[in-house]
């Protein structure tokens, strides 16, 4: 195999971050189950309210006070989110799209080099990616589950189609995943 280089300049801002933090927290990180969980099981209590009321009010008051309190919390929940995600946006200034770091890949076993802008650099190794997640317009490569490098598809110079294809020959097929619209859960090719 011949050793490739592709070299990617990522520029980042809030709609990219937006849409990776909630692929992150909601898909990868299931933070969607336990809120719906409360949700289900607060409504299901109050339709065993509304149903079991007899002859009183109390039934359909209690039933009402349960559902508000079911649907409340949870939309509370994702209220809070979308202020944190606001909040890290401004923090790490992405209202206007900046440099966040430059990615390398190379087929070395090593091939993977990061450098940010202040000039730290990081090396990683082909085998211990955690995965690589393709969604509509991004590439999101983590190199641990809780640490993602993004990789939007319009600043990829060399073609996406040149990073899938190293990305075939370099990671296992079962840590390779295509989440765009009208694709294969797993991903296969590009």
């Amino acid at each position: 195999m011949e050793n490739r280089l592709i070299t990617v300049n990522v520029m980042i801002d809030s709609k990219i971050f937006r849409k990776f933090s909630g692929f992150n927290s909601f898909y990868l990180q299931r933070r969607w189950f336990l809120p719906a969980v409360f949700a289900f099981v607060m409504s299901a209590f109050a339709c065993v309210c509304f149903i079991a009321r007899g002859s009183g009010a109390q039934g359909i008051v209690l039933g009402c006070v349960l559902l508000l309190i079911g649907l409340g919390l949870p939309a509370v929940y994702l209220r809070s989110f979308s202020n944190y995600v606001k909040s890290q946006i401004k923090v790490h200034r992405l209202e206007k799209p900046r440099l966040a770091y430059s990615l390398q890949f190379s087929g070395d076993p090593d091939g993977i080099r990061v450098t940010n802008p202040g000039g730290e650099f990081a090396q990683y190794e082909w085998n211990r990616l955690y995965g690589i997640y393709r969604v509509d317009g991004c590439v999101y490569l983590y190199v641990t589950n809780n640490k993602a490098f993004l990789l939007p598809d319009a600043q990829i110079e060399e073609g996406v189609y040149a990073l899938w294809s190293l990305f075939a020959d370099m990671i296992p097929a079962e840590k390779l995943h295509d989440f765009r619209k009208g694709k294969n859960r797993l991903w296969r090719s590009a």
